[in-house]
Formats: structure tokens, C-alpha cells, sequence
């Protein structure tokens, strides 16, 4: 995983500085390399920082790549490359690296924008056509990585974290309508808005061209749809965790002790039996974690694991938030990111560049049917889906910041612009809730220069689960039925018959308190205390996530 930016002037730039700035905030991303291209008349400027994982050189791995028809900047993993590298080699395409960067522009170079369907993996991309003179810029169908873009009337520009846009703009501006629709969706908000204003995301799997003439457009949707399963679900499993074990370095699971990570860790155990491993889980100074319980018992069936423990108490919680509020470049809805950020820096530290990880199988096996009280959401259609929310605005108190009819606006907004052929809860699960999920490990993760792979989102494995109806999923009231059964015989049954449990959140009182977040906030303040005051007598949650809110606006005003 690495960091790219790009950008695309309508006229001839004097933004060389400012370009340098921007890729120089994104090297955490990237610490071994960091290399730009810019075009002969200047206009054009695509910059990458290098983690590099896949070759076996860095060297092999440097970008921007350049052939005689294009430059390419990428940040993800091609996991089939070799199987389509001998494709393209059929066609007679040669190569100079091993890098599935290579595989990629070729593929692209030979067969157009169709090459992306082929690949097995995730991607963030902007390559830039030396023959017509066009940008283009893509991310992978389940959002696995991050791009977001800005475009005015100046011209272009992108990169994999908004703040290195924000390098080329004098100020800082939130999007409050952003930050609205959270305190009514939660994690289930669009995520097509970044947090700060006329910053957009790019759409999973859109492919964008950008010129001076016509401007932005999508020209092509990558595929990816229900299909009937081919083979059995245990050997999809199998071959999603193994294919992501990386060639060149050892690898982490990040293990709660939930169903999940207790799957990874398991298949990497039987499938890759002589490949040591570590596994790390997270705890807290105050109070019971059951999920370090479970972990250990895994790590004690499986054996010969070398298990390590971080224990995370007030004074790293405090002392890490500022950190992980410019990491994570958004408001904290709960206090659990600052575990997650501290658990891939302990791997770090551990001296390991890739973590393997569970999220994502929630998401498209049912694992959510009990845990967010939206079961009615799974059958609702458009208007009920609606009628639900505005329903729970009002019961939030929310009303108090809005009116009826912008509470409306803003929720048909959330929910209009991605509406998909699937159920109102499906699809907000994937391009609202897994969009949150996979933003928050990309961002936490890469903030320590550790690339996180999630085995769920393999395509195959989650067509799979698309194939499946809700009661295939949800059996005799428990969640994830499919994959419970597929483990049968390697996963132990106390976990394997374990019900859906939350990644454990800090204990709130003890941690992070209202007074540390007032004094963040400074004269940033999106809410005032009479409006926070006025939200919480009806839903008393919101005044720590409100005041979390007023603390990032101070964070990232002061981060300029």
C-alpha cells in the first residue's frame, strides 16, 4: 500500500511547491520511496510515497511507472498479478519488473478499463494518457482504497487522503451537512462527501476521465454482482486468506476473538501450516474484555502462535487523540478508533508491514441483522427506509438543529444518490457502512506504515455471499450461518458458535471525558452548548459524539 496524489491544471501551474507539500504530507503512507512526474508543460504533476511489499527490490516497486503510452501511480494489491501477467505475456506484452504495477498498466495498456474486472484485489489508480492527454482515475468496486478528488474552476486534484488536498488550498472549510447526516445514519451515512467541503470520494468501482475541455466524467463501472457459487464456501475462505499472505514479508492478524479474525487466523494455521504468524488483541486497563478471553483460547488451540497483548489505558487514549484526528479526518464517533490506531502501531513496532484483518464480513453475511435493531430495514423499501430515519431524528432530538423539512432533504440525499437493484439495508451496508469500515483501517493503519488486508472482500467470496438470500444467512436467529457451518471441524466450537459482539469501545467515563473535548474545541465550535444541551435531553449519546465534533473542527483547524 503507498500514497498517491495527482493533479490536473487548466492552465500552466505555479503550484510546484504547493504539490511537493501535498505528497510530503502523505510519506507515512509510503517511507521508503517518494517520486513525482510532471508534465512537459507542467500541468499535469502525479506523485507516489513507496511502501514497498510486492517485489523483491524496492527498486523494482518505485513509481510514477512510465511506459511509452502512459504514467501510472497506484496504491493496492494485485493478488492475481502473476496469473494475469502470463495473459498479457501470451499476447506478446513484455515486461521490465515483477511488480503488480507493471501487470496492472500493461493490463490496462492492452485491454482498456474491461482489465480491471480480471483483477483479483483493490486498488486506488490515476494514470495519465501521454497520447491523448487525458487523467484517469479509479478506485475498486468495494472501496478498499481511499481516493477522493477535488475539482474547480483551477482544474484537478486527488490523492488517497484529503489532507494532502488541503495542502493546495488556503483554508479549511468542514461540510456540515456531512457531519449532520452522521448524527442520524451513523456509520450507515453516504460516504460520497469527505468531511471537508467541495472534497468528494470517489465511487467504488467508477472509473473518472479529467481534461480541460469537457471536464469530469465516469466512463466506465467495474463489475462486480451476485453470482452462483462455483465451488464450496470453505475452499473460498481458504483461498481469500492465503492469497493475501504476502510473498516477501511475514504477516500480523489483528485477532478480537470474534467469529471473524478467529476464521483468518485459523485458515492461516491449517492452510499455511510451516508460515509462523502473530497475533495481536487489544484490552483495557479498566474493566472485563471477553474478547481477550476468546483470543487466548484460540491462540491456545491452534498452538504455536506467538500472541501478543496490548493493554490500553487512559493516558495512551488521551495522549494518542490528536494523532488519530488527523489520521483518521474525521469526527470521532466513539472512542474504539484510538484502540485501532494503537494496535497497528504496536505491529509496527513489532517490526511487520502487513496485517491481515476481519472487517468485512459483516457486512455481506448478516452480521449486523441483530446488532444495529434494523431487522424491519432488510425487507423496507425506499420510503420506509425514509420514514425510518426521520422517525429516529426526531427521537434524537435532532430537531432542535434542523427543521422538518431540511431533516428530509438531507436524509433523501444520503439515501437517493446510491440507490441500488438490493434491499435498502444491503445496500447501505455496502456503500455506506462498509465505505466507513474500510475507510477508518486505511487510514489507522497506513498512519504507522502498515498495509491491512481484508480477506472478506474478496471478489469471489463476496459475490458468494451476494448469491445468498437474508434466511440463508440468518438461520434460527443466528447471524452469519454460512460461515459458521463452512468452519465446522477447524475453528473451536466456542468461538465458531459465538454470537456477534461490537470491537470493545473504551469505558467512556474513565477515558475521554466532555471537558478534554470543550478545550479541543476552542473557537471551532459547529455546535453550540445550547444545542448540544437541547440534543442530549433526548439522546444523551450524542452530547460526547457533538462535543467530538466541535473537538475536530479545532483539531483541523489548528492542523494547518
Amino acid at each position: 500500500m503507498c500514497g498517491i496524489f495527482a493533479s490536473f491544471a487548466n492552465k500552466t501551474s505555479g503550484q510546484g511547491a504547493a504539490h511537493s507539500h501535498a505528497l510530503n504530507a502523505l510519506q507515512h503512507r509510503g517511507p521508503d520511496h517518494i517520486d513525482s512526474y510532471v508534465s512537459p508543460d507542467g500541468r499535469v504533476f502525479l506523485g507516489h510515497t513507496l511502501l514497498s511489499i510486492s517485489t523483491t527490490s524496492k527498486v523494482s516497486g518505485r513509481q510514477p511507472m512510465i511506459t511509452e503510452q502512459s504514467v501510472l501511480v497506484f496504491n493496492g494489491e494485485v493478488y492475481n498479478h502473476k496469473a494475469l501477467r502470463e495473459r498479457l505475456v501470451a499476447q506478446k506484452i513484455l515486461f521490465e519488473t515483477d511488480s503488480d504495477t507493471e501487470t496492472l498498466l500493461r493490463g490496462i495498456e492492452s485491454e482498456g478499463w474491461e482489465f480491471l474486472d480480471l483483477v483479483e484485489g483493490c486498488w486506488a489508480i490515476a494514470l495519465y494518457s501521454l497520447t491523448t492527454g487525458q487523467l484517469f482515475f479509479s478506485r475498486d468496486p468495494l472501496g478498499e482504497k481511499q481516493l477522493a478528488f477535488k475539482v474547480n474552476s483551477e482544474g484537478l486534484v486527488l490523492a488517497s487522503e484529503a489532507k494532502a488536498i488541503l495542502k493546495t488550498q488556503a483554508q479549511t472549510r468542514l461540510d456540515s451537512s456531512r457531519i449532520l447526516s452522521d448524527l442520524i445514519f451513523d456509520f450507515f451515512a453516504s460516504r460520497e462527501s469527505t468531511y471537508f467541503e467541495s472534497i468528494k470520494n470517489c465511487r467504488p468501482g467508477k472509473v473518472y476521465c479529467f481534461d480541460s475541455i469537457v471536464g469530469i466524467r465516469e466512463i466506465y463501472t467495474c463489475h462486480l454482482g451476485a453470482r452462483k457459487p462455483d465451488f464450496p464456501l470453505r475452499r473460498k475462505l481458504a483461498h481469500a486468506v492465503s492469497s493475501m499472505v504476502p510473498e516477501h514479508h511475514p504477516c500480523a492478524v489483528v485477532l478480537s476473538g470474534g467469529l471473524d479474525s478467529s476464521i483468518i487466523a485459523s485458515l492461516l494455521k491449517t492452510e499455511m501450516r510451516d508460515m509462523p504468524f502473530t497475533t495481536i488483541t487489544a484490552s483495557y486497563a479498566e474493566g472485563r474484555n471477553d474478547d481477550l478471553e476468546y483470543a487466548r483460547h484460540l491462540v491456545d488451540h491452534l498452538g504455536a502462535i506467538d500472541h501478543q497483548e496490548l493493554q490500553v489505558n487512559a493516558e495512551a487514549v488521551e495522549t494518542n487523540f490528536l494523532a488519530v484526528q488527523i489520521a483518521l479526518e474525521e469526527p470521532l464517533h466513539d472512542q474504539v478508533y484510538i484502540t485501532q490506531y494503537l494496535i497497528y502501531k504496536r505491529i509496527a513496532d513489532l517490526g511487520f508491514r502487513v496485517a491481515l484483518n476481519g472487517q468485512g464480513a459483516d457486512e455481506f453475511w448478516g452480521g449486523y441483522y441483530y446488532h444495529y435493531g434494523l431487522q424491519d430495514l432488510y425487507s423496507a423499501n425506499f420510503e420506509q427506509t425514509i420514514k425510518h430515519f426521520h422517525n429516529l431524528s426526531n427521537q434524537r432530538g435532532l430537531h432542535n438543529l434542523l427543521t422538518q423539512a431540511e431533516l428530509t432533504r438531507l436524509i433523501e440525499d444520503n439515501l437517493t444518490a446510491r440507490w441500488a437493484n438490493a434491499s435498502a439495508l444491503q445496500t447501505m451496508l455496502m456503500e455506506g457502512h462498509l465505505q466507513a469500515m474500510v475507510s477508518h483501517e486505511d487510514r489507522l493503519s497506513m498512519a504507522s506504515g502498515v498495509e491491512v488486508r481484508l480477506p472478506f472482500l474478496n471478489q469471489a467470496l463476496v459475490k458468494h455471499a451476494l448469491s445468498l438470500s437474508t434466511e440463508e444467512k440468518v438461520v434460527q436467529g443466528v447471524e452469519k450461518a454460512p460461515l459458521r457451518t463452512a468452519m465446522t471441524g477447524i475453528l473451536t466450537d466456542l468461538i465458531r458458535v459465538r454470537r456477534k459482539q461490537a470491537f470493545p469501545d473504551t469505558p467512556r467515563n474513565t477515558y475521554i471525558k466532555e471537558s478534554f473535548l470543550t478545550d479541543l474545541a476552542a473557537n471551532s465550535s459547529l455546535f453550540s452548548t445550547a444545542e448540544i444541551k437541547a440534543v442530549s435531553k433526548s439522546a444523551p449519546k450524542l452530547e460526547w459524539r457533538m462535543n467530538a465534533v466541535n473537538a475536530f473542527a479545532g483539531v483541523m483547524a489548528g492542523a494547518r
